[in-house]
């Protein structure tokens, strides 16, 4: 599965306009990029769809399933629960999330944990304090593990304490050679999930009743996590790099004599990992979601449980409209649209391991583990009861807008090819995409990455007149194709009733998805007012 690329254009039908979009080929990567382990219905090796994801309609008829050489004889499926970073915050965060753990031991649980609270964040600082100023200071993130061992009025495990000494080494390294490098930087926050698996382990078997399980640190690696090289991803929502498919194999060799004999509770570093070269890689900030879904993937996970401080995913950011409310299902389609449109629960690479392999999904509070949270499933069935037609909304605000006109377009063939090949090799991914006889609409999300835009308007202006409006915003409706007309009608007169211009209306390419392109000043009166009208009446 590869995680390089940003997000899934969309398909504009207005008018005359028509469109073609889909997933970026570095999401899904190279052509046998599938989990090794993962064969479609009919026995053949599945092949990984280069530009547009399966939706569960276009599923094959017999769900995936196991390779039958690695396919489990006996034993039970286990549980993959991951814990983000605000749920270990704390001592006390982590004692719950050790009673949450504890609570589903029945289902033999493989943990994957983020770095705790804001250590990511802290180690980044510390390695630009050493680089810009030649400052060594582990202060901070040292004292987050402290307070836990004060906590337990036990001693500081010399494995915590060892792995301290290095980063203060490689730090000291940055700050002796003032040089900071893409790999180096990967190698600084991988200390974030190293230290967090070490030190919920100790919590964990510390509290445990004598003779209970005992749980185990496990660096991803050690399991067999691979990824391509590619260092620079510590501050990006995505991966430089990809999950190798030899992965899949590695972890389910290494994972599979628990669904026969649990005799311990994998603590698992979320987020990061190793190339061939042993040089460690990360998968993009907030990638523990996705190597949670990896390891579901590879061991048949009976569900992947991703616990948060939310109380699911909501029915729009309860930042922006306090009334959101926790949606109690969604299709792993409907989710990858919100992750990938701008919602944040969870990441939007993280959908498609689980996906493939048929692996529920489902989003927990662990502040109020009792809720039940937001279940994702391949399909709905007829207990998955929703109330209204629109299930979810997500919104992105400052995005750009690109308009691109030219009569080179009339009747001829190459003029679109070339415009691509200009974004490529800018390195720009494009959200949603529309094209008319002789022009071309698309947006951009250049908070993604930094882009030469000037450079890349310059060269788009050498075939064609180029117009750029800055501030725009999408707003996004997820709802069933079945009803997006009703939808439709709605939502414009909407529109008319507060004076918003729509620049760009994007449907089609997915079966769940209705976006909107607004200016970015009307996105939250427009996001209240939808709410209002689809989830409040």
């Amino acid at each position: 599965v590869r995680v390089g690329a940003k997000g899934r254009g969309t398909t504009c039908f207005s008018g005359r306009c028509k469109s073609t979009s889909g997933m970026s080929e570095e999401w899904v990567g190279e052509e046998d990029a599938l989990p090794a382990n993962v064969q479609s219905g009919g026995g053949t090796r599945a092949r990984a769809y280069s530009h547009t994801l399966p939706s569960p309609a276009a599923a094959p008829s017999e769900s995936l399933k196991m390779d039958p050489t690695l396919e489990p004889k006996d034993g039970e499926a286990c549980l993959v629960m991951k814990f983000g970073g605000s749920s270990l915050a704390t001592s006390e965060h982590l004692r719950r999330a050790a009673d949450i753990v504890n609570s589903m031991m029945s289902r033999r649980p493989l943990v994957v944990l983020s770095a705790m609270g804001k250590t990511t964040n802290e180690l980044l600082a510390a390695a630009s304090r050493a680089l810009l100023e030649g400052e060594v200071d582990i202060s901070k993130v040292r004292k987050v593990t402290d307070d836990v061992f004060q906590d337990l009025k036990i001693p500081l495990p010399s494995d915590i304490t060892e792995l301290l000494e290095e980063l203060f080494r490689v730090l000291s390294g940055i700050s002796l050679l003032k040089e900071l490098s893409f790999n180096t930087r990967d190698r600084v926050v991988s200390f974030g999930e190293r230290l967090a698996i070490r030190t919920f382990t100790a919590l964990f078997n510390h509290l445990a009743k004598e003779g209970s399980v005992q749980a185990k640190s496990i660096d991803s690696w050690e399991a067999g996590m691979l990824t391509s090289s590619g260092g620079g991803s510590a501050d990006s929502a995505f991966s430089q790099c990809a999950v190798l498919p030899k992965t899949y194999s590695n972890l389910y060799a290494y994972f599979a004599p628990l669904r026969r004999n649990y005799t311990y509770v994998p603590i698992i570093t979320g987020y990061i990992a190793k190339d061939a070269a042993g040089i460690i890689t990360t998968l993009g900030r907030d990638g523990s979601d996705l190597t949670a879904t990896v390891v579901g993937a590879a061991i048949q996970a009976s569900e992947v449980q991703i616990w948060k401080d939310v109380m699911g995913v909501m029915t729009t950011d309860p930042r922006v409209v306090p009334a959101a409310r926790p949606v109690g299902v969604l299709t792993f389609e409907e989710a990858a649209e919100l992750s990938t449109f701008g919602a944040k629960v969870v990441h939007p690479a993280a959908i498609l391991p689980a996906w493939l392999a048929g692996v529920p999904i489902s989003v927990r509070n662990s502040t109020a583990p009792e809720q039940p949270g937001t279940r994702i499933v391949s399909e709905l069935d007829s207990k998955d009861f929703r109330d209204g037609r629109v299930a979810a909304m997500s919104s992105k605000p400052d995005i750009t807008m690109i308009v691109i006109r030219s009569t080179r377009m009339l009747g001829q063939h190459g003029f679109l090819a070339h415009v691509f090949q200009v974004f490529n090799r800018f390195e720009v991914s494009i959200d949603v995409i529309a094209t008319s006889e002789v022009t071309v609409s698309l947006t951009l999300d250049r908070g993604y990455k930094a882009v030469d835009f000037d450079a890349l308007r310059k060269e788009l202006e050498q075939v064609a007149q180029v117009e750029v409006r800055e501030k725009m915003a999408m707003l996004t409706l997820i709802v069933d194709r079945t009803e997006a007309t009703a939808v439709f009608r709605e939502a414009f007169q909407a529109f008319e009733a507060l004076k918003v211009e729509v620049q760009m209306v994007s449907h089609g390419a997915s079966n769940v998805n209705v976006t909107f392109v607004i200016p970015d000043d009307k996105l939250l009166l427009c996001s209240r007012d939808f709410h209002q009208r689809f989830f409040e009446r």
